[in-house]
């Protein structure tokens, strides 16, 4: 597995239960916190569940879904829109550092070999750099993300392509007592915040950007620190350097296929689109699927692989299109009223 993310570490637990010999070769010398957290909704715990791995997972999620209001704000605090609880039930929210932890706790010692940078395949040979050449194995997986390398390597690879903003993400030092949850809509900006389960506070903010240049120093606070209660707070009660910032990016077009021989791709690596909340959910999915897959059929590889693909291609599209929608919505020139509209249509304004 190439990889030690989210999706990478799911699908190694996966194999590595049923039996499998497991490696997973992650290019960072060593693993450091994130300053970010994630959602987890119903079909990220049942890909845990297949896993074998909730009960684990549910010990440092959120105890239930945010017990305070949810719901949408104008950037001067008038509200837009409040969720109702059962339009909340399944959401858990988690510190992404907590849930790799839980992840790699799973799996044996040494599985994971860091410091190891995949520079890309040929034929069945994975270029280690530095580190040498792989020969010994069996199937590969890609679990490297939007620039993954192993997908690099395809004759078809498409490549990123900046999604025309950026966000910045963090968690507070220390609990911070909230009046409410949800996010907040200026023109093209975008703030939300949700409590972690120590009730520390993790935020994102959205900028729009006609590149991908890092923003100047102070811009956070130029473009939120006015807006309403508590999002000033959020960011005073947030340390520097625990705050970081990313350019957004998708594929530049779908894949027509993601596996070449022995070789596959999950999550990002796969098929990322504009973020929408998903991320995390599918790529536990894609790991929970081909983990299954390659199980169900030991003397099969190809059908796996195939199978693998074809279920995991018809979500994505699904998904991809939700997130294309959702995103236009919410950062569009006509936000926040394209999404008060698309609320009131479903009921939930």
């Amino acid at each position: 597995v190439v990889g030690a993310g989210i999706g990478g570490l799911a699908v190694a637990s996966g194999l590595q239960r049923a039996g499998a010999e497991v490696i997973v070769l992650e290019q960072a010398a060593r693993f450091l916190p994130r300053g970010s957290g994630l959602s987890l909704l119903s079909n990220g715990f049942a890909a845990l569940r297949s896993l074998g791995l909730e009960e684990r997972v549910r010990e440092v999620v959120a105890d239930g879904p945010p017990s305070i209001p949810y719901g949408t704000r104008r950037a001067d605090g008038t509200r837009l829109t409040e969720f109702s609880p059962a339009t909340l039930a399944d959401l858990r929210v988690v510190d992404r550092t907590d849930l790799h932890r839980a992840l790699l706790r799973d799996l044996a010692p040494d599985t994971v070999r860091p410091g190891i940078r995949v520079e890309g395949l040929s034929r069945e040979t994975l270029d280690l750099g530095p580190s040498g050449l792989l020969e010994d194995w069996h199937v590969l997986v890609g679990a490297d993300g939007i620039r993954s390398r192993v997908r690099g390597s395809h004759a078809g690879d498409p490549g990123a392509a900046y999604c025309g903003y950026g966000a910045w993400r963090g968690i507070t030092d220390t609990p911070v007592a909230l009046p409410d949850s949800g996010e907040t809509f200026g023109r093209g900006e975008r703030f939300g915040y949700v409590p972690l389960r120590d009730g520390r506070v993790y935020w994102f903010a959205v900028r729009p950007a006609a590149d991908d240049d890092l923003p100047e120093p102070g811009e956070l606070e130029e473009r939120y620190g006015e807006w309403h209660d508590p999002i000033p707070a959020l960011l005073a009660a947030t340390a520097p350097e625990r705050i970081g910032y990313q350019p957004i990016e998708r594929l530049a077009h779908p894949l027509r296929t993601c596996s070449r021989g022995p070789a596959t791709l999950v999550g990002d690596a796969a098929h990322v689109s504009p973020p929408a909340g998903e991320g995390a959910n599918i790529a536990l999915f894609d790991g929970a699927e081909l983990a299954r897959h390659i199980v169900e059929n030991p003397g099969d590889l190809d059908g796996a692989l195939a199978a693998y693909e074809r279920e995991m291609f018809d979500r994505a599209e699904e998904s991809a299109a939700s997130a294309d929608e959702m995103a236009t919505m919410m950062l569009g020139d006509d936000a926040p009223n394209s999404l008060l509209d698309f609320f009131a249509g479903v009921g939930r304004a």
